[in-house]
């Protein structure tokens, strides 16, 4: 059996065809997403473009609906939209990255810190709830909205007509306010804290599809975490997930469930539950770095060059160094004070190999400070790391840095565009 599968991410749309059990990509294509300008959000109906014109390039390509089985979906987390009764987007789509609830009530307190003393539950700018919140407050709901969903859930109701989204445990669990041991959004004490509760979607079944497109079913959209996961990992309760994409995350899968971890734990297509540790910074960071080296470039000798390809040839000039990086250009989640630092600069590490090697040795630490915040419990038996994502698949000094710090081998899956393969593999496999 063949499906396709397609991945929303923050800065890239993706969709393949995936063949069980060859374990391969009979195709793939991808278009760029982009923020609407001067903010962090999204135009869904561009988006929805991007879909319908990748769903046609399959289709000319020989991978339309008549020779597979099923769509599934996956989508980066956390952001919203809101839809009127038809089921059509009245709103932008605010992305994980949105900022709002970092902004001060008057009061003085952050609208992230209100909720989450309110409720007692951890919420941080860029989820959903804290978006909504925010909105509602500054009476920003458009008013012929009746639901949020997210720009997954949006993807399939358009797929398949749907007027009301039906969102997967996996991104109702992203908006923050969902209890991972009843299943549900924990609607009272959202509103308690004066959030409007009455918007949240409807939860799909474990087999539940959204729909049909063309005649074949839709799977409810996956969270990209969770989706990458079930496309990269073969041995989960023996692995140790690291995705570095825009973002990056440290994911570890256990059945049980440990409320006080010291992590997000997310639902995991109800077999258990991912332990994650979520980072702002990622491949976007090391991007930053190579514009920095571009603009150094171009304004001392006027040429644009790309610089990516060059860094990972001088950092691999350098194996180790004294210097110390902290990349963290976005700061920290839930403490948005905390930036970068360069320490322990000399006359002997000022070179270029020096400051590329300790800053992908920066982005390294952060993923292995997040890790051993895990239980031990959890912990243990983990003997590699199986790596997805382009900023980490791409860059070699970022495996090689992964590796030595965490003591154990980086291993890459068969299947490239981990997020989307793995939609199409968990439709095929839930669906059926």
């Amino acid at each position: 059996m063949k499906s396709l599968g397609i991945d929303i991410g923050t800065t890239s749309i993706c969709l393949v065809c995936y063949e069980e059990g060859a374990e391969r990509l009979l195709f793939t294509a991808s278009r760029q997403n982009a923020f609407l300008h001067g903010t962090f959000e999204q135009d869904p109906e561009a988006i929805m473009e991007k879909i319908y014109s990748l769903l046609e390039e399959a289709e000319n390509s020989g991978y339309g609906p008549d020779c597979v089985s099923a769509v599934g979906i996956s989508s980066q987390m956390h952001g919203i939209l809101y839809v009127d009764g038809e089921g059509r987007a009245v709103s932008p789509f605010y992305t994980w990255k949105d900022e709002k609830g970092k902004q001060f009530m008057t009061d003085g307190e952050t609208y992230e810190a209100y909720l989450s003393k309110r409720t007692g539950i951890p919420l941080f700018s860029g989820y959903g709830t804290v978006t909504h919140f925010f909105l509602s407050r500054n009476g920003m709901i458009p008013g012929e909205a009746v639901a949020i969903a997210n720009i997954g859930d949006y993807a399939a109701m358009r797929l398949t007509g749907r007027n009301q989204p039906l969102t997967d445990e996996s991104i109702a669990a992203s908006f923050g306010g969902f209890s991972l041991k009843e299943g549900c959004f924990e609607r009272d004490r959202l509103r308690m804290a004066g959030v409007a509760a009455e918007y949240y979607p409807l939860l799909s079944g474990e087999k539940e599809a959204a729909g049909l497109y063309r005649g074949i079913p839709v799977s409810c959209a996956f969270g990209d975490n969770q989706a990458s996961l079930y496309g990269a990992l073969d041995r989960p309760e023996e692995q140790i997930s690291i995705n570095v994409g825009t973002g990056s995350q440290v994911s570890l899968f256990d059945r049980r469930l440990i409320p006080d971890a010291a992590a997000d734990i997310r639902p995991f297509f109800h077999k258990g539950f991912l332990y994650v540790g979520a980072s702002l910074n990622g491949g976007k960071v090391y991007e930053k770095l190579a514009a920095f080296f571009e603009e150094i470039i171009y304004e001392f000798t006027g040429r644009k060059v790309q610089a990516f390809d060059q860094m990972e040839r001088i950092g691999s000039e350098k194996k180790d160094t004294d210097l110390l990086i902290n990349p963290s250009l976005y700061g920290v989640r839930g403490n948005q004070g905390i930036k970068g630092s360069v320490h322990n600069i000399s006359f002997d590490n000022l070179h270029a190999s020096d400051f590329i090697r300790a800053y992908v040795k920066g982005m390294a630490e952060e993923l292995y400070n997040m890790y051993v915040a895990f239980p031990e419990e959890i912990r243990k038996g983990r003997s590699e790391i199986a790596a997805s994502g382009n900023g980490i698949r791409l860059n070699p000094l970022m495996a090689e840095e992964t590796a030595k710090r965490f003591g154990m081998p980086v291993i890459f899956g068969k299947l490239q565009e981990e997020a989307a393969a793995g939609a199409a593999k968990a439709a095929l496999e839930l669906l059926f």
